[in-house]
């Protein structure tokens, strides 16, 4: 982790007397103790050392309102307080329920509930605040801008007071490795694995007498996974927490947990014994090795022939000579003349047919953003990437993979000539000889089922050097049946693609690349959430597509998915804790502005924008508009914008100016001399005038509300709303959050783009067919939206959003640095009603 990039706040004590705090500055700056603010009830939420909890499920059971069968059923289940369970199951046998269950957060009401659960006696949903969860998707759990603010969100819903909430907050973050981030850190520029380190570090500043981790070390890399368990069993030891964890693999957690508890899949517990069978008892041992789950010492690949040996000569397919990558554009932005920097650098590599390569590294270091790069999906920021004949099909090589298809789906291109940039290529030709597998399954379905998924990849390839389709319809139907029995989804193929399990959406999304049948398949973390034997599975299936010819380049942490497939290694060295520079300037954006603007209270800024709108309401005329216009230009620089980048950014107001002032001007009544007679209408003076001045108004009372929320932190925005103006903590936070969500489905747009590319589905072709793409993947982007709504929802109120009395990390208040702002806007006001009533133009709106 880089040094530099560690927040002043940070370098100072974290033990000690609470109220001598940390130094004051970074976001920890003025941290008076505020002694009202701390909940003094033993036992509370939040409180240290509150005691662990007592679990009690009587005859639980729950079902899913879409689904046939209970997800779980006659569950009856006693854990004392400060028990360690290790949480287990074969897919399906309602694990995930049960820790919904256990939190408080399952509120379909049209599903059917039976039996109760209870927390120290307490029914779960009433209980808010004494569980901590932690769920699979790690996007879906980081409910703030900023890493600071989105780890100390829940001590704050628990009323710890504010200086303890930095203490917990900075001692949580280093404990699961994130110590060497800034606190201002924006949380949407972390990779997966490390938003799953920071969920953690949530949870842990809570301090709940309960852990509940569904999958917690999925995405990390090996010493993430160490250093997290640590963390999680520190935690347990300091607060006598009880702590449930569910995992596939067993030996991670093991050796270091009380019990294992197994469920049958809608049903109730198969077996609650000590945690030390699952290494002694051999009956045990082959009944969950049957059940697919990952038992130390037993090798889910046992009995497979080794790998076979790919041919020979290894073609090269893609040639990378110092390619530098970034997710982020190689243009500057509009707040600052210099571009986001690469991830990664000086990046040299031959992919070859035949190969297997495991690209590895620790979380944050660029193995996704080199993986989409490669696969044509990202710009290269700098460097040369280049697809040779072979896999653009102009070579005989490019028969191969048509020979594979029989066998594990591997086919190949539509056989166009090609340029050597597969960012270059349209999305037809890219899905024929580049399968991608994102990290996230759900960004690249596109079908309303499981069979219609699996359906599209080989509908869309095509035979070498043509456009004829590659397989007839008997032949996709029949390649359609064998991937859904080998992967394990033939009961599910008409199950909408979104409802199956983690596990399940990652192996649905695997076999859609098989189905295409390319030659090259990039993978981001192929065996997430996959037990032991659909790992086996796909082993095979990826084993016979190298031995057929094609190549597997893999994004992973997993060492026995390398093992497997007797893969070669790239182990990416970059620096995973040095955060990219804050250019800030971004409306809504996680970065706090360091412009002078940006350093001012947001309260402040907001009166200025009304004290300046209060005066362009009043009249309508041409020369008030214009001021402040001119003063809103005139105070770019000290809002650190750059005049070019913040005209790009304003342009749509500027055409809607304009749209309203000939619209006006073409409508008005006529009134002065006749400038033009269209004969369905006049324009007159007085209707260009009326024009002129409603469309410079419209634009002036846009502009500085750009400047102002272009400077101003969402955070800052709701601690001042919620402190100053005393506005309610749930409408604001929630509305913070839906301002996180919205940034985030920005992403989400490029990302479903990329997917659709990948996909062969993109927007190509005639306007009619480019209209159709944009409104599907509008579709796919609310079918996200919705989901990532829902699932931020779960993550709010398991982090005791709305439980009660809310303390703020943060502190909102006026300094006479703030004065200048109101003062301005009002000066600004008055400016532009002297300068109308001494033209003459004043025109009093309602007179």
């Amino acid at each position: 982790m880089g040094e530099a990039a560690r927040s002043p706040a940070r370098s100072s004590s974290t033990s000690g007397p609470a109220a001598s705090g940390p130094a004051a500055s970074g976001p920890a700056a003025s941290r008076p103790a505020i002694s009202e603010t701390t909940t003094a009830v033993p036992g509370a939420p939040g409180v240290a050392g509150a005691a662990g909890v007592a679990v009690v499920a009587e005859g639980w059971g729950w079902q899913h309102a879409d689904r046939d069968s209970p997800a779980v059923a006659g569950l009856d289940l006693r854990i004392s307080p400060g028990e360690k369970v290790l949480l287990a199951g074969p897919s399906g046998a309602g694990k995930s329920t049960l820790l919904h269950g256990l939190a408080g957060v399952l509120h379909d009401d049209e599903a059917q509930a039976t039996g109760q659960l209870l927390l120290d006696g307490v029914p779960a949903e009433q209980a808010r605040g004494r569980a901590g969860l932690m769920q699979q998707d790690p996007e879906s759990q980081v409910v703030l801008s900023r890493m600071g603010d989105d780890v100390a969100f829940a001590a704050e819903n628990l009323a710890v007071a504010r200086e303890e909430i930095w203490e917990r907050t900075e001692a949580a973050l280093s404990d699961v490795g994130l110590g060497g981030f800034d606190l201002e850190h924006p949380s949407a520029r972390l990779s997966g694995g490390q938003k799953q380190r920071l969920a953690l570090a949530g949870i842990l500043a809570m301090r709940p007498g309960l852990l509940l981790l569904d999958e917690p070390t999925a995405n990390l890399d090996p010493s993430g996974v160490t250093q997290v368990r640590a963390a999680v069993l520190a935690a347990a030891e300091a607060t006598g927490a009880t702590v449930i964890v569910v995992e596939h693999r067993l030996e991670v957690w093991a050796e270091h947990m009380d019990r294992l508890v197994v469920l049958d899949p809608g049903a109730g517990v198969r077996h609650a014994v000590s945690a030390a069978d699952i290494c002694t008892d051999q009956a045990l041992r082959d009944e969950l090795v049957d059940m697919g789950l990952w038992v130390p010492g037993r090798d889910p690949l046992e009995g497979l022939p080794a790998p076979p040996a790919g041919e020979a000569p290894r073609a090269p397919l893609l040639h990378a000579t110092g390619l530098a990558v970034g997710r982020h554009s190689p243009k500057p932005g509009w707040g600052t003349r210099q571009p986001a920097p690469p991830t990664l650098r000086e990046v040299d590599l031959e992919i070859r047919r035949s190969q297997t390569l495991g690209i590895t590294g620790a979380n944050g270091s660029g193995k996704s953003t080199l993986l989409l790069t490669l696969a044509g999906l990202l710009p290269a920021h700098a460097g040369v990437l280049t697809a040779t004949s072979e896999l653009t099909g102009a070579g005989a090589g490019s028969r191969a993979g048509a020979e594979a298809g029989s066998r594990a789906g591997v086919g190949s291109g539509s056989g166009s000539a090609l340029g050597p940039d597969p960012h270059d290529w349209c999305s037809a030709d890219l899905v024929a000889r580049i399968g991608m597998v994102f990290q996230e399954p759900e960004h690249q379905f596109v079908r309303g089922t499981v069979e219609e998924e699996l359906a599209l990849g080989a509908v869309q390839a095509r035979v070498p050097n043509s456009t004829e389709p590659l397989f007839t319809e008997a032949q996709i139907e029949t390649r359609v049946a064998l991937l859904l029995e080998r992967l394990g989804l033939t009961e599910l193929a008409q199950a909408n693609p979104f409802t199956l399990s983690g596990g399940e959406k990652r192996r649905l999304s695997v076999g859609t690349v098989l189905a295409a049948g390319p030659p090259l398949l990039m993978l981001d973390e192929p065996t997430f959430g996959q037990d032991a034997h659909t790992f086996r599975e796909l082993i095979i299936l990826l084993r016979e597509h190298v031995g057929s010819g094609g190549t597997v380049v893999a994004v992973t942490h997993d060492t026995a998915f390398l093992r497997a497939l007797d893969a070669e290694e790239l182990e990416l060295s970059g620096d995973a804790g040095a955060p990219a520079p804050a250019t800030g300037g971004e409306l809504f954006g996680g970065t706090r502005s360091g412009s002078w603007l940006g350093r001012r209270n947001a309260l402040a800024k907001l009166i200025a924008v009304f004290l300046v709108t209060a005066a362009l309401v009043m009249t309508i005329d041409v020369v008030s508009s214009g001021v402040v216009v001119l003063a809103t230009l005139a105070l770019l620089p000290l809002a650190g914008i750059r005049p070019i980048g913040f005209l790009r950014r304003i342009w749509p107001f500027a055409l809607g100016a304009v749209v309203a002032a000939w619209g006006t001007a073409i409508a008005a009544e006529e009134s002065g001399r006749v400038i033009a007679d269209l004969g369905f209408t006049t324009i007159s003076e007085g209707s260009v005038s009326l024009g002129l001045a409603l469309g410079t108004r419209a634009l002036a009372i846009v502009l500085p509300s750009v400047i102002i929320f272009s400077t101003t932190d969402p955070t800052d925005l709701a601690d001042s709303l919620a402190q100053q103006l005393r506005l309610p903590a749930r409408f604001v936070l929630g509305a913070l959050a839906a301002m996180r969500l919205l940034g985030l489905l920005a992403e989400h747009w490029t990302t479903i783009g990329h997917a659709r590319r990948a996909r062969g589905v993109g927007a190509h072709g005639g306007p009619r067919q480019r209209m159709r793409s944009t409104l599907s993947q509008a579709f796919g982007l609310l079918v996200q939206a919705i989901r990532m709504a829902t699932r931020l929802a779960v993550t709010m109120e398991s982090r005791g959003f709305g439980a009660g009395r809310r303390t703020w990390a943060r502190p909102a208040r006026f300094h006479p640095a703030d004065l200048p702002v109101i003062l301005g806007g009002a000066a600004i006001g008055a400016a532009a009603v002297w300068a109308a009533v001494a033209a003459g133009t004043w025109n009093l709106v309602w007179s």
